[in-house]
């Protein structure tokens, strides 16, 4: 049974295809000008409440390359640590083992708090700021995550 999308959902999914800047992270097309070919594809699935509407468990993909990633496990991992790095996609999937309780509150902060950066990644753009822009999580949902790029842990 397919997880329900809510505005959570809705919201993270465009910081990420913002964050890449309408770019699929795989094979580099634009989609500025057809936004609903590029999907928020999530490393750990989105049942995983403790890494679901984590930065650094997206990533931006059009519809093919979403497919042919989702199809292939091994090559989609290789693609996040070619992204974030071993470390991080470590860290990462760690998280998502630990079940956690999000309250209404907290997930309205939560919720409110990436309204704000979706604010500040378009006022970036406006000025003429390209590629990707990192958005970050409030502190209590970021579980001290970082991109740490390089070897395992």
């Amino acid at each position: 049974m397919a997880l329900k999308r809510d505005k959570y959902d809705t919201i993270f999914s465009e910081l990420v295809r913002e964050r890449a800047n309408w770019c699929c992270e795989s094979c580099g097309r634009d989609f500025s000008n057809n936004r609903a070919s590029l999907h928020c594809s999530h490393i750990n699935g989105r049942r995983h409440t403790a890494t679901r509407w984590h930065p650094l468990n997206a990533l931006a993909h059009c519809v093919g390359c979403h497919r042919r990633l989702g199809e292939e496990p091994i090559q989609f991992a290789r693609h996040a640590e070619y992204e974030y790095g071993v470390m991080t996609i470590e860290q990462v999937s760690r998280a998502a083992l630990h079940p956690m309780k999000i309250k209404p509150w907290q997930k309205e902060e939560l919720y409110q708090h990436y309204k704000q950066e979706l604010v500040r990644l378009k006022q970036l753009r406006i000025t003429g700021v390209l590629g990707r822009i990192e958005f970050t999580a409030p502190d209590w949902y970021q579980q001290n995550i970082t991109l740490r790029m390089g070897g395992a842990a």
